[in-house]
């Protein structure tokens, strides 16, 4: 490894809390002889393309990384925010990148994050990059999404009486108003979060139940039902192995697919608890949105689930292989150019006009079709199971 890249480097392990008794530092495309449970990778000057720079460090990771550990792509010039996007993309689908930094010498060493950027107690002795990856089967594995659903719980629930919490609400709702549950009918809120679907669903008269991976998350479910006076039944459960046998007349599943390391075997596990006969809603992020889009190419850190999220035609012909006839197709949240807005916007806006034109946008796709798909951040399916 070259000697500047490898000054700056131990730095960066400084930083994150790594033994430096394992670290093992190769150049991109050797093959380490030990596996480390950090594995420093040298790009060099970055004259290869990105493509052929994700290739030879996946060549290093597959011969080098420890179960579960991390890789750290370092290089010898300054990159924007523009070139570590693009490296990030090339590595994506076998790695997520979960931080970076640039340093630039004689300043402090700027770390990138997914909540903001901190400059580090330590200068830059010389000019470089890096980005912390880690396997994105390991990054989407149950137990990491069971952990991350715990520690944010509160905040996936919404603040009530803050200025977006109707917003919040209202997109939940959504879904439940959208699946049409009947008085008395059986209805499964898959990946339920705080429950809120589950929650619109009981009180149109379903019978509801709910899972999710969080027990935290399954905590606010069963209060805010008992808080908006209906009984839901909560367990903690993954989608690609539900908790209930069903069958349900009616499945509700928003904003779950994204966060799952293998779509087809989640559909396999959501399908199967639907009666035949019985309906399944299903609704996620839409990765051709022009703020999503924006995203990839301007944040060098963004949530996995942005990076994994299925288009919808593609989960449509994924239900049409199991036996699902489509009945109806919308697109919804229109957040352009900003996705996301929940999180950004404080604003009455939220509960005043934009929330209005979510409700007229939503209602007129169904006539107007895909070519309005740039413009939202979130589609929605509706399909029915072929009765036997």
């Amino acid at each position: 490894m070259r000697a500047s890249a490898e000054a700056w480097s131990w730095e960066l392990m400084r930083d994150l809390g790594v033994d430096p008794a394992r670290v093992v530092e190769v150049a991109a495309g050797s093959e380490p002889a030990t596996r480390a449970a950090l594995l420093v990778v040298d790009a060099g000057d970055r004259r290869a393309s990105d493509g052929a720079l994700a290739a030879g460090v996946l060549k290093s990771v597959r011969a080098g990384l420890a179960s579960e550990g991390h890789v750290l792509v370092v290089g010898g010039r300054t990159e924007d925010a523009p070139e570590l996007c693009s490296l990030r993309n090339a590595l994506w689908p076998h790695l997520h990148v979960v931080r970076a930094y640039r340093m630039k010498r004689g300043e402090p060493v700027l770390r990138i994050e997914l909540g903001g950027s901190t400059r580090l107690p330590h200068v830059a002795t010389s000019d470089g990059y890096a980005v912390l990856a880690l396997e994105r089967l390991v990054a989407m594995s149950p137990a990491t999404t069971a952990q991350k659903f715990d520690k944010n719980a509160a905040g996936w629930n919404g603040v009530p009486g803050a200025p977006d919490y109707a917003h919040f609400r209202w997109m939940r709702k959504l879904l439940a108003v959208l699946g049409k549950p009947r008085r008395g009918e059986s209805a499964l809120d898959a990946g339920s979060g705080a429950g809120w679907v589950g929650i619109e669903a009981a009180k149109m008269g379903a019978v509801v139940s709910s899972f999710d991976p969080s027990p935290e998350m399954v905590k606010f479910v069963l209060a805010n039902a008992a808080s908006e006076g209906v009984k839901v039944e909560g367990r903690v459960g993954f989608c690609e192995k539900p908790p209930f046998d069903g069958p349900f007349d009616l499945v509700l599943n928003s904003g779950v697919i994204s966060f799952s390391p293998d779509a087809d075997v989640f559909l396999d596990g959501l399908c199967g608890v639907v009666k035949p006969g019985g309906r399944l809603v299903i609704g996620d992020l839409n990765p051709r949105s022009r703020g999503m889009t924006r995203r990839r190419t301007q944040k060098p850190i963004v949530p996995v689930r942005e990076m994994n999220a299925s288009l919808r035609e593609d989960v449509e012909r994924g239900l049409e292989r199991r036996g699902f006839r489509v009945e109806w197709r919308r697109f919804y949240q229109l957040t352009s150019p900003v996705p996301e807005l929940i999180h950004r916007s404080k604003s009455r806006v939220v509960q005043g006009g934009l929330l209005a034109a979510n409700r007229v946008a939503c209602a007129v796709d169904g006539a107007l079709g895909s070519p309005l798909a740039p413009l939202f951040d979130s589609w929605i399916l509706g399909a029915t199971k072929a009765a036997r």
